[in-house]
Order: C-alpha cells, then sequence, then structure tokens
C-alpha cells in the first residue's frame, strides 16, 4: 500500500484541490464555506439545474465534471464523507443562479444525481426538502447504484446496490439531456431507465491510503490477493481471492454483470437467457472502465482490450467504450467495469406506462457523444472568449460568489410562510396548548437527559458500533443550550414552525453524521407541516412519513425510528404526555431483541441471541430526550 503523499496531512486540502479545479475551468466559480462548484454562465436552453456530489477522494468527481453539458453545480464533503445538508442547500441556491445577478433563475427545477450511500441520500435528502420549502424549488432525484458485486446477500441489504464509477456516466447522460431542453419529469424517467440497466462491480489490488492517517489504519491485502467488490471507501468487497490471470479476473468480473439480472429476480433461469439476462442478441450497449487511481493507463488499456475481447466471444460488441480515471478512490489501485444497455433503457421507457419520455437508442447515444464545458470529461471544448490583457482574479470572483449567495439568502421566499411577530407567536404556541416558558423549559431539560446518559450511550454503541453515539448526542444538546443562551433560536420570538426549523438546522450542524442528517429531516419536515396547519398531535407522524422517504428504517430494524414511530403514533391518536413518553422508552427497550438491518452494527455479531443485549443507542437517545421533555414540563397535551 502506498503511504507517501505531497500532502501528509489532510487538513486544507479539499479546499485546494477544489480551487485547482475551478482553476481549469474559466465558467466556474467555488463557494469555499459549502465547497460547492457551479457554473457562472448559465446555458440559455437548460431547463432544469443537474446537481450531484459525494466525500472528497474521488477526483475529478464532482468538481471536474461541473460545466455546461454536465453538472450546474456540485458539492463535497470531507475526504470520504457525505457532504451536509446545508453544503448541499447551498449548491442548489448557486446552481439556481448566475454570477452576474443576486435574484434567482426562473428555472426552479432541479435534480441531484446521489450515489446510494446513507450519508448521501440523507443530506441531499434534506437539502432537498429544504429547497423545496424555502425556495419553492422542484427537486428530483435519480438515486445510482449500479454496484452488482453484492446482490445475492443474505439477508439483502435494506440500503439496496452501492453507488459506484458509472455515477459520471449518468451525469455525461442527464447532463446532455438537460442542456438539449428536457423537461424535469423526462429528466427524471430517463435517469431512472438508465440506472435500471446499469450494471458495474469493482476490483481492488489493495485498499487506499489517505493522507494524515496511521499507515496502520487500513488493512492490507496480502500478496496475490485481490478483492472483488471493493467499494469507493475500502468498504468490504463480496470476496477476496487469489488475483490469478488477468483474463480469469475479467471474466470473473463480466459474469457477474451478466448475472445480475437473475440475481435481482431469482425467476430468470439459464434457460430463460442464463449468463445472457442483462443483454439480449442485438442490444446496444456501453462498456465503461473506470481506474480506482492507482492503476498504470498501460494496464487499463489492456484490460479494455481484454474485456472487449471476452465480450466479442458472446457477440456482445459495446456501441461505445470509455476509459479514464472517471470516479477515483484517492490512490487505490483498482478498477470497475461497467456494462450499460442503451437499448433496454429505450424499452424500459416505452414499456413503461410512468414514464414521461420516449427517447430512441440514438437519442440515448447523443447524449454521450454531446460536447460538454466539463473538464474531467475528455477536456474542456471550448473557452470564452476575453479581452486582451484581461485576466482571472480568485479573490474577486470569490467575494463576488460570497455576496451573491448573501443576496440569494435575502430572496428565500419560503421564509414568509414562518415569519410573524412575538404577539403572534405566542397565541401560535397556546394554540397548541403550550406556552414558550414551557417548550424552553421542555427543551433545557432534554439536553440534561443526554448528558445524563451520555456514557451509557458510548457504552451501548461501544458494542454494536463505532462508539460516537454518546458523543454525537451530547454535541447536538450542547449546541442546543448555546443555541437558547445566545439567543440564536428564542421560543418567544419564534413561532412554531420557524423555531423547529431553526432547531433542525442546529442538530445538523452540531450532530453531523447520519445523526444529524435524521433529526434534521425530521425537525424540518415538523415545521413544515405546522407552518401548513397541522396540529401538534398530527404533524410528528406526518413528518416521520416526510422522513421514511429518505431512509429504509422501519420500526423493527434496530434504530431511532424505534423510538419515534410510537411516540408519534401515540400522540397522534391522542395519548397524554406521559403515555407517549412511554410508548417511546418501550419501543427503544424493545430493540435489545432485535437485529440490527442498517448502519454498522449490521457487520456486528450479536452474541445470545438477544438475552441481555445492549439496546439500540440512538432509540436510547430519543427516548432520553423524550423523558427529559416530559420532566420539564407538565402534560401539554391534555
Amino acid at each position: 500500500m502506498k503511504t507517501k503523499h505531497v500532502f501528509e496531512s489532510s487538513e486544507g486540502l479539499v479546499v485546494k484541490s477544489l480551487r485547482g479545479a475551478v482553476a481549469l475551468n474559466p465558467s466556474l466559480r467555488l463557494h469555499k464555506g459549502s465547497k460547492s462548484v457551479f457554473i457562472c454562465d448559465r446555458s440559455p436552453t437548460a431547463r432544469v439545474s443537474i446537481i450531484s456530489g459525494g466525500g472528497s477522494g474521488h477526483e475529478p468527481a464532482h468538481a471536474g465534471y461541473t460545466g455546461r453539458g454536465m453538472l450546474t453545480a456540485s458539492v463535497a464533503g470531507d475526504i470520504f464523507a457525505s457532504p451536509s445538508a446545508s453544503q448541499v442547500f447551498t449548491a442548489i441556491q448557486l446552481a439556481l443562479a448566475s454570477c452576474k445577478q443576486a435574484e434567482f433563475s426562473e428555472k426552479k427545477e432541479v435534480l441531484l444525481i446521489i450515489n446510494n450511500y446513507t450519508g448521501d441520500r440523507l443530506n441531499f435528502g434534506l437539502g432537498a426538502e429544504r429547497a423545496s420549502t424555502l425556495l419553492g424549488t422542484h427537486v428530483e432525484s435519480v438515486v445510482v447504484a449500479d454496484d452488482v458485486s453484492l446482490l445475492d446477500q443474505d439477508p439483502p441489504s435494506l440500503v439496496g446496490p452501492r453507488g459506484l464509477g458509472a455515477n459520471i456516466l449518468v451525469c455525461k447522460l442527464l447532463g446532455a439531456a438537460a442542456e438539449s431542453g428536457l423537461a424535469l419529469v423526462e429528466l427524471k424517467s430517463l435517469g431512472d431507465a438508465v440506472v435500471d440497466n446499469l450494471a458495474s462491480i469493482g476490483v481492488g489490488m489493495d485498499h487506499c491510503h489517505v493522507p494524515g492517517r496511521p499507515k496502520d489504519s487500513v488493512g492490507s491485502l496480502k500478496d496475490g490477493e485481490c478483492e472483488l467488490g471493493l467499494g469507493l471507501h475500502n468498504e468490504p468487497g463480496a470476496r477476496r481471492m487469489q488475483i490469478g490471470s488477468a483474463e480469469n479476473l475479467v471474466q470473473e468480473m463480466l459474469k457477474q454483470i451478466l448475472d445480475c439480472r437473475r440475481k435481482r429476480s431469482p425467476k430468470h433461469t439459464d434457460e430463460e437467457g442464463g449468463d445472457r439476462d442483462f443483454i439480449f442478441p442485438g442490444d446496444e450497449v456501453v462498456l465503461y472502465l473506470n481506474n480506482l487511481g492507482g492503476i498504470s493507463q498501460l494496464e487499463m488499456g489492456a484490460v479494455v482490450d481484454e474485456a472487449l475481447s471476452q465480450l466479442a466471444s458472446l457477440d456482445v460488441f459495446p456501441t461505445r467504450v470509455y476509459s479514464h480515471a472517471y470516479m477515483t478512490s484517492l490512490n487505490a489501485p483498482g478498477f470497475s467495469i461497467s456494462i450499460l444497455n442503451a437499448s433496454a433503457t429505450y424499452r424500459r421507457l416505452s414499456e413503461n406506462s410512468s414514464a414521461k419520455l420516449s427517447a430512441t437508442v440514438p437519442q440515448i447515444l447523443s447524449y454521450l457523444d454531446a460536447p460538454t464545458g466539463a473538464s474531467g470529461w475528455l477536456g474542456v471544448r471550448s473557452w470564452p472568449s476575453a479581452k486582451e490583457g484581461e485576466h482571472r482574479d480568485r479573490n474577486v470572483e470569490e467575494q463576488e460568489t460570497e455576496s451573491l449567495l448573501q443576496s440569494l439568502s435575502s430572496h428565500q421566499s419560503g421564509d414568509k410562510m414562518f415569519r410573524s411577530g412575538a404577539a403572534n407567536n405566542q397565541k401560535t404556541w397556546e394554540a397548541i396548548n403550550l406556552v414558550p416558558v414551557q417548550v424552553e423549559k421542555g427543551l433545557r431539560s432534554a439536553c440534561e437527559a443526554v448528558f445524563t446518559v451520555e456514557s451509557e450511550l458510548t457504552h451501548f454503541d461501544a458494542e454494536v458500533g463505532d462508539g460516537d453515539c454518546g458523543t454525537t448526542f451530547a454535541n447536538g444538546a450542547r449546541a442546543v443550550l448555546s443555541a437558547l443562551d445566545n439567543q440564536q433560536i428564542g421560543v418567544r420570538d419564534m413561532s412554531p414552525p420557524s423555531f423547529i426549523r431553526k432547531l433542525s438546522e442546529v442538530l445538523e450542524d452540531s450532530m453531523g453524521g447520519t445523526s444529524g442528517a435524521l433529526f434534521g429531516l425530521f425537525f424540518t419536515a415538523l415545521s413544515r407541516e405546522l407552518a401548513e396547519g397541522e396540529s401538534f398531535r398530527s404533524a410528528p407522524l406526518r413528518a416521520l412519513n416526510a422522513l421514511s422517504k429518505h431512509t429504509p428504517a422501519r420500526p423493527g430494524d434496530r434504530t431511532l425510528v424505534d423510538a419515534l414511530a410510537p411516540f408519534c403514533d401515540a400522540l397522534a391518536h391522542g395519548e397524554g404526555f406521559r403515555e407517549v413518553v412511554a410508548a417511546a422508552m418501550q419501543g427503544a427497550e424493545e430493540t435489545r431483541y432485535m437485529k440490527p438491518r442498517l448502519g454498522r452494527s449490521t457487520y456486528v455479531p450479536m452474541d445470545g441471541e438477544g438475552v441481555g443485549a445492549v439496546p439500540d443507542p440512538g432509540a436510547w437517545g430519543v427516548a432520553a430526550i423524550l423523558s427529559g421533555v416530559e420532566r420539564g414540563i407538565s402534560d401539554p397535551i391534555e
């Protein structure tokens, strides 16, 4: 494993890299605070803004694919970490605007292209919800889940297949389609059809190494060993095996791809298609190879040749062939093979009555052939003309971007439905049988309850996860108390929707990760439901339903939902506050006997079949919060 780097620390590395990417294309601008890159001269034909992103370490993704004909904007998290919902929201704002003007573009439609990872889906989902609520933006998403290496897991993952490097192929197709003028509903239909007929598998000769981390922090593979199905972030693959010959390795990878339909739908049999069930005679397909960053171009060329030779032996002749380091994994010595069945994509669009687009195979392929201004996709084809002697001033451009964002924030139309005076706020709180002093007292008591169980949460999470649950919840509690003390959020000066929305932002920013996104999604949805006139009894259940759109977690999956769901349900059915808190406590207690199906705990063996097992830390934390609220206020709902 290579552990030497030019930059021995990752501190500040992401922003420096983004500035380098922006320097390659004069049509791009960077907002450093959100790590967003966006086009400053919008296309006159595109009706929809296309946005993608994810953790850093996958360069040139996604800043290198920001440009006309591909992405309108991209957003980067830290190395191998999803960008936060606030970053995604800022990227949406910037995508909807031009650097030359402060007002929003009339094109208030956005399509998000998201790789299928929990953090990405939650944070992009929350960012989309905020854009819908605050900006009046119509947002749709296409989730790329092209990894076929783990389809035969037992039990199957609720999250579904991971997203791999073919994410960039989807970005190219949909970016060019948007440039041609397709509407949002058409782009959504095309994207879903493409993803449904896209299959990939990766292989690693070794793991990558993150700058600044200890040399022994990542497990290396043995000599002569490879990992089939290795993910983009060193996640475990399907199995480790001897590399053997290149021919056998490529053969195994192609077999996994060609078998994927049968794995997804067991009803397929050898007689009904066998190894060819993903491709039928005469289908036009695209072969796409992605270098994870550490394979030489010499070898990648040979891999392309080997893949083409083996496909030809099966009478499969790709219409388009691509090979490049499109979406890397730092310095990982590995690659992935992807096949897009363009003919099957056309059939899906033609046969699906709900599809809003009927694109021919030549049209689908034309989107791959279309020019783009994105530097990462075979280079920028044209540069805007500039007067002699003019040059780019990065400081001026960054100041313009900051000014633009401040101006955009002042135009957030969604804020109007949350604004109201202090007197009206008092009436609004009273309308749901609460008074501001009760609310603040209950919230402070909830924070103290978190501090009381912090060590307990840490212990539980150390048993079944990564041991950070106690710290995460405590960080959120401290941030809430600080926001109350500093009047960043004020119960007396805000209506319930406005207060809860601000509370969601505080929790998201302070807790981070999956927990922060879950709390942020729930409270954002709750604020919207209250603003739209739902009662305090019905709004939480509707907010929980909104949360379920962005996570597969359901009651019984051993997550914080197991405490939150019974609370919301009991509240909606008219139970008193003491009873609804008891329901949450019981739900948390019952997680002791549940098998985890989501999160890191799914990889931890559960001894004793639940007898004496620890509860889910997230559910226990939610129950503690609600118990603290109960102690802080008398029953507010009766």
